[in-house]
This record gives C-alpha cells, structure tokens and sequence, in this order.
C-alpha cells in the first residue's frame, strides 16, 4: 500500500481512485468509523457492522447513491472533505 494514502487529505477524487483500484476504506466523519467494503457482489457502505447501502455495479452511481445524514458520499468527499479522516485502507 503506497502510504501517501494514509498522509493525502480526503478528497472526492482521491476516494473514487481508492475504489477504481479495489481498496477497501475505513474513514471518520462526525466522530462515527465507516467502511467501504468490496465484496462479491458489490460495494458496501457499512457502520457499526450495519450495512447502511450496496451497490453492484460501478463506483461512480454507488458514491452518487450511498448516503451518510442524507448527503451523497460524492457530495460529502468533495464537499466535506475537511470533516473526513481516513483510516485504515485495505
């Protein structure tokens, strides 16, 4: 894993290179961890083991779907990144 990840501020176009490469990505936003999982059968956004979204297909429409407090994690990355803190990328 290349650690300029781990030292890079959050950003939407960071995130969408992290999924298009396959990772998996642990990131804080309000004080509460989140997870995006690549599985099988799609990506995941995941808290505390409840899995809040799934998506099969394409990272773009998952990002453009998936939601944290009613904002898209597109919106969120791009707009919020200063609130994001990445943890632990797989």
């Amino acid at each position: 894993m290349d650690d300029n990840f781990y030292s890079s501020k959050a950003s939407f176009e960071l995130l969408m290179q992290l999924l298009e490469i396959g990772h998996e990505i642990e990131f804080t936003y309000k004080d509460k961890e989140y997870f995006i999982g690549n599985f099988r059968d799609g990506r995941s956004l995941i808290l505390d083991s409840e899995e809040l979204f799934r998506y099969k297909d394409d990272n773009y429409k998952f990002v453009e779907m998936a939601k944290i407090d009613g904002i898209t994690l597109k919106e969120l990355f791009a707009n919020h990144s200063d609130e994001i803190e990445f943890g632990t990328i797989f």
